[in-house]
């Protein structure tokens, strides 16, 4: 069992978060906390220019005692949109050494993905585990960027909570996504935006905290 094998994978629509403009980037910056320690960050880079989105995703993580590195991770990964379709995602990981690649593209009116299992296909509205997009809160399958893997998944919303963000306190809704490899809780705003996660592994409780923008 992984660090992110349970915690954790063109154009955005644009009803997906109230205010984006013809052209925009929009930066999702998260300390990630282990049992309230920072132990990396987890940024995604969400670019939109007209119907076209484009998305990098970067998360790195080190566990430590000491002067001794327990554990490392760190993963990539690229999503291209149309609209509010999936065109392309590309993800690679190194798990402490171990390492995984996916690569996946709309073929069809659905989307084929080529990951360390083979080839598999799921519909258009297959959505990638990388959080930013508010229409994952109504998804039925993902792709697992970790693991490179089609998944079917379930989705159980909580009551709303009161965060404190940089600058603003919100309302978030925490959104429990569990699959047969991960069970994850992201939290968004009413109006879609993520501004938060959670999760237990390792009888460790991880905490993803929003940062200020640069």
């Amino acid at each position: 069992m992984t660090l992110m094998s349970r915690a954790v994978p063109l154009a955005l629509c644009l009803v997906l978060l109230p205010g984006w403009a013809e052209a925009e980037t929009r930066r999702f910056d998260f300390e990630v906390k282990r049992n309230g320690r920072p132990i990396g960050s987890h940024i995604v880079t969400v670019e939109k220019k007209g119907e076209e989105t484009q998305v990098q995703v970067a998360l790195d993580l080190t566990v430590t005692f000491g002067p001794f590195t327990l554990y490392r991770y760190t993963h990539r990964s690229a999503e291209r949109w149309l609209r509010d379709r999936l065109q392309f995602v590309e993800a690679t990981t190194d798990d402490d050494g171990t390492k995984y690649a996916l690569r996946a593209w709309a073929a069809g009116g659905k989307v084929d993905l080529d990951g360390p299992g083979g080839r598999q296909t799921g519909t258009a509205e297959t959505m990638p585990s990388s959080y930013w997009n508010p229409r994952l809160r109504q998804a039925a399958t993902w792709i697992e960027t970790h693991w490179g893997e089609l998944q079917p998944i379930r989705i159980a919303k909580g009551e709303p909570v009161t965060l404190n963000l940089p600058g603003r306190t919100v309302k978030a809704i925490p959104h429990t996504i569990t699959s047969e490899k991960a069970e994850v809780t992201p939290l968004y705003t009413e109006d879609g935006e993520w501004v938060g996660m959670t999760f237990e592994l390792w009888g460790a409780n991880f905490e993803y905290v929003m940062r200020a923008a640069p």
